[in-house]
């Protein structure tokens, strides 16, 4: 069974920590001083559990000046199951209830199709982020699109 839910910034981060650590970290040699930053303290981070394991991760926030998603990571063992769909929707859903009227997002270049299914535009030139190339991305919350392949097998 598939659950989620939404863990404050202010709460206990050991599992969303863990699975970044396991992805970005591990797999992706990020720079750790990198991958853990100011913004995960006022954060809304989504816990995505396959049979109450955690398999999925990411964020939701505002940055000041606008609301974003990120550090969307997904397990090894649990990829190819569309959970990385799952996460986009439901933080899509959390930025759009705090009051995000457009969210943006810094995606990794590999990444980009499945952001761009739900309406995000690419901004500006590929730049380097923790070593990965990434493009910035921006969807107005009127423009997001809900694919309807979500979870088919």
């Amino acid at each position: 069974m598939i659950t989620s839910t939404f863990i404050r910034g202010d709460e206990d981060l050991t599992e969303p920590f863990a699975i970044r650590r396991e992805v970005f970290i591990e797999e992706q040699s990020c720079p750790e001083d990198e991958e853990y930053d100011e913004f995960d303290r006022q954060a809304m981070h989504l816990m995505i559990y396959v049979d109450e394991q955690p398999a999925a991760c990411g964020r939701v926030w505002h940055d000041g000046k606008s609301y974003r998603i990120g550090r969307l990571a997904v397990r090894p063992m649990y990829r190819g199951q569309k959970l990385g769909d799952l996460a986009v929707r439901l933080m899509l859903f959390k930025a759009t209830n705090m009051g995000a009227e457009q969210i943006d997002i810094s995606a990794q270049t590999y990444i980009m199709p499945l952001y761009k299914k739900f309406g995000f535009v690419q901004h500006g030139k590929e730049y380097m982020e923790a070593g990965i190339p990434h493009k910035r991305m921006t969807v107005k919350t009127d423009d997001i699109v809900y694919p309807s392949d979500c979870c088919k097998a």
